[in-house]
């Protein structure tokens, strides 16, 4: 009895585990099919390379196949003005600058590019500057600068009473002194009889958004702080090339030059160059913008120029050491949309793109580098000016990522622009970014509001959203309600998914089956036993013992029993005396633990 329940025990236990053994089993095999599909798209732009020559190939295309392959080396550096500029009949600042990082990636000496490139910039001719000092009370401040000194009041209400000289003139509302544009570079020496603290401001010449410098100085009565606009860009003429600027900007910083004096313009002129994804890199420049640029995401990629792959491989660059959802999206949306042979659309120059940015491969140039891998030794990847330690040399970090011997810190969910929404609300029109201030349960929501989640619609019942607009490449429309009448989209794998959910249920009840195949002989007792509890009642004419010798067996069968026979001697020819069968006693057979779970099972089943 107690073999009947271990093997009763072990079918329910294999009903309760087989679903999670099964999900395990399909996360295993995503994972699988994953790395198999980041396989092929390697051998799809390898294939491109074996087929076609690097020699065949545009700057940008040979550039970003040597980030991702270390492939087309010497084409690159043939195609480089005695290797400063590229491409060599026509030098631009943004092919110069990726072909610095592409060779550098390979540790291919870049000197003279480099120095090309800082031969570039100039100062832009699109930005105001002004000067603004700030003191708790009234005071007076003397203005030095080319030589000459100028005195000015600061009043109680925080207004200028006069410009100072021909470099400093008063700004419309006499907040602040507005730099000219011929003292760019002259140091400008402030001095107060009170404390004070000084500062310099930034704008677009044709917006009214002030920016704030990143550095204040501060001084104390009768003190000293220094001044100096200086802004900087890239050009190849004229006017500033802000795209060439982004690139040179983000290069140079990864090849540990200063890159301060360019920030102002990039981030100045961010609204009328949105076509550039700026946001990717001045988050990787100067650790902000994050949250703008995750809520440029839509519909799982980036699409800023028209160019979704390139955009979103640029925005895959700059969260290469972070895990947000959008990335995750972007991920799947990518591998979901291959072409048969394994690249996006079979662009050589985006496919690149891609592998560097999403899935790099580690670089070996000539054997071993030297190099440690920066978090398989403990320490943090992270763009240099969010590091708060130390910049440790030796350690080797994807992309354009520094190791830093200190975690990055989280910030406060209200200084990242959010709000905290509580277990029961859902960041509704936004994105939920980390924060050092939640608690479980929680999240910060930023760029858009907390709010209760509304009563589901059918779409979403079926893991549908509703949209406004036409399904995404990667969805297919269904034919499910929304609560506002919108088109539902669903994920096309998971149309897919729930078109195999029969196909799980068969394969359930085929193993049932073995099993019970298997351990037929094990279960026909048990079942014979559970039948005759639901089976009916003796025949009516049975008794113990049954008639002429019958008796009524637990099965229902009837079974002859021989009557004896005795032989008496002859001389005794006295008749025998009859006997009536004595009624056979039935005993109650001692309930088994097996008949405690039938009756349990029989209770479920009222």
């Amino acid at each position: 009895m107690k073999k009947g329940v271990a093997y009763l025990s072990i079918i329910l236990l294999l009903l309760l585990v087989l679903p999670i053994i099964m999900s395990e089993d399909l996360e295993v095999l995503e994972s699988v099919d994953d790395k198999s599909k980041i396989d092929n798209a390697y051998d799809c732009l390898q294939s491109k390379v074996d087929d076609r020559g690097c020699a065949s190939f545009s700057s940008q295309e040979k550039i970003f196949t040597l980030l991702a392959l270390q492939e087309c080396k010497s084409e690159v550096l043939d195609d480089s003005r005695s290797n400063e500029c590229w491409p060599d009949a026509d030098c631009n600042i943004k092919t110069t600058a990726q072909a610095i990082l592409a060779l550098d990636n390979v540790h291919s000496s870049t000197d003279d590019a480099v120095d090309w490139l800082l031969d570039q910039k100039t100062t832009p001719t699109e930005l105001d500057w002004y000067l603004q000092i700030e003191s708790p009370e009234q005071t007076i401040c003397t203005i030095t600068y080319s030589g000459s000194s100028y005195k000015v009041n600061i009043g109680e209400d925080k207004k200028i009473s006069s410009g100072a000289g021909s470099c400093l003139s008063l700004s419309t509302g006499s907040w602040w002194l507005r730099v000219s544009p011929s003292c760019y570079g002259d140091e400008i020496k402030i001095s107060c009889d009170k404390q004070f603290l000084t500062n310099l401001l930034f704008k677009k010449t044709t917006s009214s958004t002030i920016h704030v410098s990143e550095k204040t100085n501060a001084a104390s009565a009768e003190g000293t702080t220094i001044e100096k606009v200086e802004s900087f860009c890239f050009s190849e003429s004229i006017n500033c090339d802000y795209e060439g600027s982004l690139w040179a900007a983000l290069v140079l910083n990864f090849l540990n030059e200063e890159i301060s004096d360019y920030l102002p313009y990039l981030i100045a002129m961010t609204d009328e160059n949105s076509k550039y994804l700026p946001e990717a890199f001045l988050y990787m420049l100067t650790d902000d913008f994050r949250n703008e640029l995750l809520l440029k995401q839509k519909n799982n990629y980036w699409d800023e120029s028209g160019d979704k792959f390139y955009d979103t491989s640029l925005a895959l660059l700059a969260f290469q050491n972070e895990e947000p959802n959008e990335k995750t999206n972007s991920l799947n949306w990518l591998l979901e949309i291959q072409d048969d042979e394994g690249c996006w659309q079979g662009n050589i120059r985006n496919t690149g793109f891609i592998l560097y940015s999403a899935w790099p491969r580690d670089i070996i140039a000539n054997g071993d580098d030297g190099e440690i891998d920066c978090e398989d030794a403990g320490y943090y990847c992270m763009s240099g000016i969010s590091c708060e330690g130390e910049i440790l040399k030796g350690y080797d970090c994807a992309g354009v990522f520094k190791c830093c011997d200190t975690e990055k810190a989280l910030e406060f969910c209200e200084g990242q622009g959010g709000k905290i929404c509580n277990s029961n609300e859902d960041c509704m029109g936004g994105t939920e970014v980390e924060a050092s201030d939640i608690e479980y349960g929680q999240e910060c929501c930023v760029g858009g509001r907390c709010e209760e989640p509304e009563a589901e619609s059918e779409c979403e019942l079926n893991f549908g959203t509703c949209e406004s607009y036409e399904c995404a490449e990667d969805e297919e429309e269904m034919g499910y309600d929304c609560l506002y009448g919108d088109t539902c989209c669903v994920k096309k794998s998971e149309v897919e998914a729930k078109s195999y959910w029969w196909i799980w249920l068969l394969l359930i009840f085929i193993i049932l089956i073995i099993l019970g195949i298997v351990f037929r002989d094990k279960f026909r007792p048990f079942w014979f036993r559970f039948k005759s509890k639901f089976g009916k009642s003796r025949p009516s004419g049975g008794r113990p013992g049954g008639i002429g010798g019958f008796s009524s067996t637990p099965l229902g069968r009837m079974q002859i029993r021989p009557m004896a026979r005795r032989i008496l001697p002859p001389q005794s020819q006295k008749r025998p005396v009859e006997r009536k069968p004595l009624p056979r006693q039935i005993t109650e057979k001692p309930k088994t633990e097996l008949d405690d779970v039938l009756k349990k099972l029989r209770d479920m089943s009222k």
